[in-house]
């Protein structure tokens, strides 16, 4: 009798420090030793904008994993396959992805130092399956920026202890498997930003993402033009051009870490109900890459800045009227675009993903593209991304870095929440 209480005593001390935040988390992961740090999690209630998340809530976690590897199952059945996981904190995804598949996972955990113990317990009992680096997968947006200022090379290091190759994006297959609690939608537009301009994750191949996401970052990358209207921005249109967003589940707020700080009441009352949905749960989304983005009928290469530059400029105001701003490049070419079907009063908030880039591929066909003032407009405007090289000092790299650059970082740091 003895012996059971101290048994039942030792799997509740575990996870004390998850059950304080809900009931219904439970603590059956007793292969983990619980390390001293209740400390540091009480830190990361200090962080405003935290630069990672991770599931504290070992029901939520095995829930979670059960989903992923339905649906991975469905297409790759049980073949072994490699699987990126960031910021894993505790371990409860991976310890039941782990146990419950025989996939590979390789590892990034930013508070590597914290959760080390964890780290090490999985690998004591898994081996090799998983492979573990210190460091934040998410700030591959950072990495790029500094690599920009002094030409190194830090994301490619990064990414190497992955063990990751660089594939075609068409091939059948995406080429990664990346699982991934976002805090915020700076990586999201990293995302973009890495495939318009070829550069750092997106050149490894297409990625299979398996996102948390808050409901108001999810809203905005998933939303229609119509009946999402006070959503349906810039970054939309760009990210569903190069990917497909779908919803899987939705989880409880509560069952992750930092917890979601409330903020004050918005001014802008349109947003009310997505920061109050913010408050109550997460969705888990599944992030694919358009297998046919890249075709010599469609976008190439050659085309990814001209596209990201026309989409830009033509929706700083979902107002702006199609056929006037672009017979400001060409003059008089507003009949192409009636014969299509266009009006004088259609507008580029109206247009989906698809007619936008349809829009474009006409604009470009036409004679007088080549010569229009359109190509120097958007050599003006990538000229002012490229960082100066005049830093030399790494500390005064990840200062001005730190910093956000008002132009590069435009597209990671946009403090608005929607």
């Amino acid at each position: 009798m003895i012996l059971k209480s101290n048994v039942w005593m030792l799997s509740q001390s575990i996870f004390k420090w998850t059950l304080r935040k809900r009931r219904y988390c439970s603590s059956t992961a007793t292969s983990l030793k619980e390390p001293n740090i209740n400390d540091t999690l009480s830190s990361f209630k200090k962080f405003k904008y935290p630069e990672s998340m991770f599931v504290s809530c070992n029901d939520v976690a095995k829930d979670i994993s059960d989903t992923i590897s339905v649906h991975l199952a469905k297409k790759y059945g049980n073949k072994q396959i490699e699987i990126i996981e960031a910021n894993p904190g505790p371990c409860l995804i991976t310890q039941n992805l782990l146990n419950k598949t025989n996939y590979n996972i390789c590892v990034y955990e930013s508070s590597y130092n914290v959760f080390k113990e964890f780290l090490m317990t999985v690998h004591s009992i898994y081996g090799d399956r998983i492979k573990i680096n210190p460091g934040n997968f998410l700030l591959l947006w950072k990495f790029g920026y500094q690599d920009r200022l002094d030409r190194g090379d830090r994301v490619s290091k990064f990414l190497s202890s992955a063990g990751i190759p660089q594939q075609p994006w068409n091939q059948e297959n995406p080429s990664l498997k990346i699982i991934a609690s976002l805090p915020n939608k700076k990586f999201l537009n990293y995302l973009i930003y890495s495939f318009i301009f070829q550069t750092g994750l997106m050149v490894y191949g297409r990625p299979e993402f398996y996102f948390l996401l808050s409901p108001s970052v999810f809203k905005r990358y998933s939303c229609e033009p119509i009946i999402d209207k006070m959503y349906y921005k810039t970054q939309t249109i760009l990210f569903q051009t190069i990917f497909d967003i779908e919803l899987i589940k939705t989880y409880p707020r509560k069952a992750f870490y930092p917890p979601h700080i409330s903020k004050s009441a918005s001014k802008n009352v349109r947003y009310k109900e997505l920061k109050e949905a913010d408050d109550k749960y997460m969705i888990l989304a599944k992030v694919v890459g358009r297998r046919d983005i890249l075709n010599n009928e469609g976008l190439t290469e050659d085309l990814l800045k001209p596209f990201w530059y026309f989409v830009k400029h033509h929706t700083l105001s979902r107002k702006n009227f199609v056929i006037p701003m672009l017979e400001q490049w060409i003059p008089g070419c507003g009949p192409h675009f009636i014969a299509q079907g266009y009006t004088i009063f259609t507008q580029f908030g109206d247009l989906t993903p698809p007619q936008i880039l349809r829009l474009f591929l006409k604009f470009i066909s036409l004679p007088e593209y080549n010569d229009s003032p359109f190509l120097n407009s958007m050599e003006i405007r990538i000229s002012k991304l490229l960082p100066s090289l005049q830093i030399t000092s790494e500390d005064s790299i990840i200062e001005q870095s730190e910093r956000n650059s008002p132009i590069d970082f435009e597209e990671f740091n946009n403090k608005d929440n929607l």
